[in-house]
Parts: structure tokens; sequence; C-alpha cells
């Protein structure tokens, strides 16, 4: 059974239908935006203007360490919201956000949404329940940092990521990053991550491969978290 820390992924049945719905049957108007792995979708410091619906693909909040390195803080995946952070009184960025795959999002200004949600009463409920759930999968992520070891967080990354690059016609899953871009996602050093993987490898969950890795047996990996 995959552990409770694969709960900081925000999944599309976390978030109210009637929200999605907004973006969907296009009720504000709104765009539908490409992003190349590693394009960056904001900057750190700059104004919140718009809200996203994630289609398909993942982005990755993180931040710049005085240290100088990245610290990943929270991944969001298909049917995930982005962006009604526009509530604060700070209406700026605290974090940036990139995409770590093709990732394809809706778009549509923050103020139409706002506006529509405000004459909407059970949008705004909709609204408000899953601010509130994003608050307490956040509340549970800074307690699974305290009790997963890096190998535990790296498993359920790794079943995360499987989801995205499963195709149905083969029985291994190939995984297209490396051991540094794997150390970035789950915030650990990457001789952590390359000590993580080479114990699944033993173990034959995984199959190291030039600038990636291949996920050999799925239902294992799980069960190693």
């Amino acid at each position: 059974m995959v552990a409770k820390i694969m709960n900081q992924f925000l999944k599309g049945n976390d978030l109210s239908i009637s929200i999605q719905e907004i973006f969907t049957k296009q009720l504000v108007p709104c765009t539908v935006k490409h992003l190349k792995k590693d394009e960056i979708l904001w900057y750190e410091k700059e104004p919140h203007l718009y809200s996203y619906l994630i289609i398909n693909g993942i982005i990755k909040l993180h931040v710049i360490t005085r240290e100088g390195r990245e610290k990943a803080l929270f991944y969001y995946t298909n049917g995930s919201l982005l962006g009604f952070q526009n509530l604060a009184k700070e209406k700026t960025t605290i974090t940036a956000a990139t995409a770590i795959l093709p990732t394809s999002l809706y778009a549509c200004e923050f103020s139409l949404l706002y506006a529509f949600i405000m004459d909407n009463p059970e949008y705004l409920s909709a609204l408000t329940s899953y601010i509130f759930h994003h608050m307490a999968v956040e509340a549970q992520e800074i307690v699974n940092i305290s009790l997963y070891n890096t190998a535990e967080r790296l498993a359920a990354l790794l079943v995360l990521l499987a989801e995205e690059f499963h195709q149905k016609e083969q029985c291994n899953i190939v995984i297209p990053f490396n051991n540094e871009e794997l150390a970035t996602m789950v915030g650990a050093c990457r001789n952590s991550v390359s000590n993580a993987l080479s114990v699944f490898q033993k173990q034959n969950l995984i199959y190291k491969q030039r600038g990636g890795l291949i996920i050999a047996d799925l239902p294992q990996l799980k069960e190693y978290i």
C-alpha cells in the first residue's frame, strides 16, 4: 500500500468536479497553455494574474535556498488547480512553478474566475473545500519530511511518475530523469538518491539506464513504501 507521503500529490479526484467544469465547459474565458519539460510557468515574486487547471503533465512548485540549491515543495498533476493564491493579501508568488513533463493547462484571468465564483455560491463552496484540503495536504507533507527517509520518498515519487509514463502495451516503465533531477524532486542530496536507487536495483525493482531508469516491478515498488 502506498504510504501517506503520496498525499502530497494532488490528484484530479481531490478537486471538485464543479470547479473543473468552470474550465472544461468554458464558464469563464480561458485558453489552453502548453509547456515543454523544464519550462517555467511562473517565477518567484511575480504577480499572480492567472489561475490554471492541469489537463495533463506535472507542475513542480519550488524555491532556491540561500545555498543556491533548488528545493521542491509540491507537485501538481492532472486535474489540479493552481493560482488560487491570488486570494491572499500578497499577490506576488513566493515560489516558482516549472513543468517537469510536457504539460497542458487551462489558463484564465484570476479576476474573471473570482467574479464568477462570487456570483455562484456553489462554486465558492467547492473552492473553499479545495483550499482547506490543500492546507491539510501541506500539513501532512511537513510531517512526512520528518517521518519518511529518502528511499521512501523516492519510491513514492517513482510510483507517481509511473502513472504518467506507463504505456499499457509495455511491461517496463521508462522514467526519463537522471539522479540529480530525481534528487531535486524529493528534496534530497544526489548521493542519497543514488544509494536508494542502488537498493531498488538490487531488489530488481528498477534498472538504471543512461539519463534515466526503468521500473521493472511497480507492484513491488509500491509495497516498498
